[in-house]
């Protein structure tokens, strides 16, 4: 899984908590992405961080509650 997010930005703290808190429910490996290291990284998520990836699906985490975030994830398991 693949957490994209940026320095300093307040949602993307929080939804890295609260993956934490599902990742205490359920294993899961979070590989942190800060877009501002890559100019192509930033113009696809500046506007829509924080995102996580699995594979080619996509989820904006921006106020989403854990249930949602583990139904996510429940549903992306191969």
């Amino acid at each position: 899984m693949r957490f994209y997010e940026k320095v300093d930005c307040g949602l993307c703290a929080e939804a890295y908590r609260a993956l934490t808190r599902v990742r205490m429910r359920m294993p899961l490996e979070i590989e942190r992405v800060d877009i501002l290291v890559d100019p192509l990284l930033f113009d696809r998520y500046a506007l829509r961080i924080p995102v996580l990836a699995s594979g080619q699906r996509e989820l904006d985490l921006a106020g989403l509650d854990e249930r949602v975030i583990e139904r996510w994830l429940t549903e992306s398991k191969p």
